[in-house]
């Protein structure tokens, strides 16, 4: 019987056993569970908390309130002492450009900390993503110099993380802590280099907003520039247009008066003024001629931008054979030949490309050599395309139109001269004018939006290369845009 109640007890404490450690085991896993949770929550903490502080960091496109928020939020997120950001600068010399730290710890904002043997120990390191993590700086893993370095700024321990854009180390993110030594855990190694990618990226955003902004500015600056520049044409255009409304009437009125006079004198005194007074009349009424032909040559001049007309498609062959058709009489008197191939149809003003090709032509037919008839030989080509001033337009087909002649010609040194205000070659008592027709027609050629130059040399004639682009928008009169 004793036998029996023995054996009963040692089954019910094996029973009892059995199932303390049954619960001991589910007290084991629910313990192993409730961590589990408590690290996954921390975990997730982290992350919405990193998220929250990339958010803030990158919320401004200013580099400056973007440094700053980065400082303030990592110091508060890791309780630590002194939280700053160093840009490096080409020589791997640096500057603290924004700095968070607690009151009691010396402020090191501006200051220019270099640790020599920094570039070439540690730049390529940082660039592979090398972290540092100092515990305590005493602890002999560091040297005796860079020791003394830290503890010139209260460091007892630090973290450190490259700030990199497109692989290039553009500083460094610095968390130091000064109150004492601090093992930097896992996670705050790893979520100080989460931000520091989210910086860059801030970073990189901030630039290319600046960027934007300086090239906005700019552009602005030379609209600014532009639109003065118009108003300046603009009253200039107003200027020229009232010096040719004066030449028009208040200069040439004068001039017919003297011309009158002075044929009523010759008519009606001739013998009273005897020969020395028919011959100063003579001189005078030659002088009004020229005055009256360099005022009409001023008012051509002056009206190619301010009354032009619109462009329209143009027969420069038709053109040249109207121009012809005037010059008859001094073809007959010089016995001139012009030889003309054919010539393309352009958008051009057909007014302006009358008086062009008159002056050129009118040109080879005055300055030919004695006792040779001249000879001027008109022809035209395609050439490479114009690069079109308007914005985003495509280049614009253009031909080049040739003058050639077998004139007396002029020296090189004279290829641009000749084409400005009032200039000539020549003696009036060698060939009349007035200095203004060659520059007329680079006048007109620019208004076209082309080109005219010459070569020449003197006794081999002169040739004249106009370039214009067979198309193009429709160009308004200036007085018209303004």
């Amino acid at each position: 019987m004793a036998m029996k109640d023995e054996q009963k007890t040692k089954e019910q404490l094996i029973r009892e056993l059995v199932a303390l450690r049954q619960h001991l085991v589910e007290l084991e896993s629910a313990a192993q569970q409730q961590q589990v949770t408590e690290i996954l929550q921390q975990q997730t903490q982290r992350e919405l908390l990193v998220a929250r502080i990339a958010q803030r960091i990158r919320q401004s496109l200013q580099i400056e309130a973007v440094l700053n928020t980065t400082v303030v939020e990592v110091r508060q997120l890791l309780q630590a002492d002194r939280v700053f950001i160093y840009r490096f600068e080409p020589d791997w010399g640096g500057v603290v450009i924004v700095e968070s730290v607690a009151p009691e710890w010396t402020s090191i904002l501006g200051s220019r900390p270099k640790d020599p043997s920094f570039a070439p120990t540690y730049v390529e390191l940082y660039k592979k993503g090398r972290v540092q993590a100092t515990a305590d700086i005493y602890a002999g893993e560091l040297t005796e110099c860079y020791v003394e370095f830290l503890a010139n700024f209260q460091v007892q321990a630090d973290l450190v993380v490259p700030i990199l854009q497109a692989e290039e180390l553009w500083g460094l993110l610095v968390v130091n802590q000064c109150a004492a030594p601090r093992q930097w855990q896992q996670w705050e190694i790893d979520l100080l280099r989460q931000l520091a990618t989210q910086l860059a990226i801030a970073l990189q955003q901030a630039e290319l907003y600046q960027q934007l902004q300086s090239e906005l500015e700019e552009r602005q600056k030379t609209e600014k520039e532009l639109k003065r520049q118009q108003q300046l044409l603009a009253q200039s255009n107003s200027d020229l247009q009232q010096f040719a409304s004066v030449a028009s009437h208040d200069l040439q009125e004068p001039l017919r008066k003297i011309q009158v006079f002075g044929d009523r004198l010759k008519e009606k005194f001739s013998e009273v003024l005897g020969a020395q007074g028919r011959d100063y009349i003579e001189r005078m009424q030659s002088a009004v001629g020229r005055m009256q032909s360099l005022i009409d040559d001023l008012l051509i001049f002056a009206r190619i931008a301010t009354r032009a007309q619109p462009f329209v498609a143009t027969n420069l062959e038709q053109v040249v054979q109207e121009v012809l058709s005037d010059l008859e009489v001094r073809l007959q008197q010089t016995g001139g030949k012009v030889e003309v191939d054919k010539l393309p149809t352009i958008d051009a003003d057909p007014v302006q490309m009358r008086q062009l090709f008159q002056n050129l032509i009118g040109n080879a037919l005055k300055f030919h050599r004695p006792q040779t008839p001249p000879v001027v030989k008109i022809y035209s080509q395609l050439v490479a395309p114009l690069q079109s001033e308007a914005e985003g337009s495509e280049d614009v087909a253009a031909c080049q139109v040739i003058v050639a002649d077998n004139g007396i010609g002029f020296e090189p040194k004279y290829q641009e001269r000749i084409f400005q205000t009032f200039q000539r070659l020549h003696g009036r008592s060698q060939y009349e004018g007035t200095g203004m027709g060659l520059a007329i027609c680079r006048k007109i050629t620019e208004r076209h939006g082309g080109s005219i130059t010459a070569t020449s040399t003197p006794g081999q004639g002169a040739t004249f290369i106009i370039t214009l682009p067979m198309q193009h928008q429709q160009v308004l009169p200036d007085e018209e845009l303004l």
